[in-house]
């Protein structure tokens, strides 16, 4: 399922403004698409508050536009699919970009690929973490102190025709208690939710930031130094769309 030619890129870098981050995750998967290559593993985490919308979330129905407004909490929008997060301190965010079709890329096929990398990353956390595993769709989950299934991290994706974005959040020391304050129950939800609310269905998983770090280089391979930057990419994203408050708060 992850046919590698040569390591992956690992690159360590959150930029200064939240739109940038959101701008230079499409850049790279846009230069991979673009130029090829074995792909990447990116990490990030943004050192205040921000809300981020999936491309095709509402705002009304995710997140509450006069909390955000009023603690002066950014409201953004991503260019992948999946549910809304919020992202800050304990909120460790990881892109992994990888190439599509032959000769050594993914297949086409989102179902089994999303789950391949999913079960990586379980199994890459599974003896610092016992009994970490995969719910829902793309859900990293642990079991609660009621036995039930709680959420760690969650995930989304964005396919073009030669590359792929999956990007997704570890919680380790996050505020928890912010989640209700700026979200509202999400529009869709997985079954194994059960309605639960986020206080009882969200909990931080017992590791430090760099356990997860090396977990997630492990799981993928990425041992490769950083990549060059697709800066000017990145630049004519962030001016076209990510530095424009009708894209972010377009539904």
């Amino acid at each position: 399922m992850f046919p590698r030619p040569a390591p992956l890129s690992f690159l360590d870098l959150t930029r200064p403004d939240p739109r940038e981050d959101l701008a230079l995750d499409e850049a790279l998967l846009r230069s991979v698409d673009q130029t090829g290559g074995p792909g990447l593993l990116r990490v990030w985490e943004r050192p205040e508050p921000c809300v981020v919308l999936g491309r095709a979330n509402r705002l009304a129905l995710n997140a509450d536009r006069t909390a955000c407004e009023a603690a002066d909490v950014p409201i953004l929008r991503r260019a992948s699919g999946g549910g809304t997060v919020l992202l800050g301190p304990g909120a460790l965010c990881w892109s992994l970009i990888l190439p599509v079709g032959p000769p050594a890329g993914l297949p086409g096929d989102i179902p089994a690929v999303t789950a391949a990398i999913m079960h990586r990353l379980a199994d890459a956390l599974r003896p610092l973490v016992p009994g970490v595993g995969v719910d829902g769709t793309s859900d990293l989950t642990v079991r609660g102190v009621d036995g039930a299934r709680v959420k760690v991290g969650g995930n989304a994706q964005r396919w073009l025709k030669r590359a792929m974005l999956h990007h997704g959040t570890l919680l380790t020391g996050f505020d928890l208690a912010a989640i209700p304050r700026f979200l509202t129950p999400p529009e869709r939800q997985p079954d194994y939710r059960a309605g639960r609310a986020h206080r009882a269905f969200v909990t931080n998983l017992p590791l430090p930031r760099a356990a997860l770090v090396s977990a997630l280089r492990t799981a993928f391979g990425a041992t490769a130094p950083p990549p060059e930057l697709p800066t000017e990419l990145m630049g004519e994203l962030f001016r076209d769309r990510y530095s424009d408050p009708a894209w972010h708060l377009r539904r």
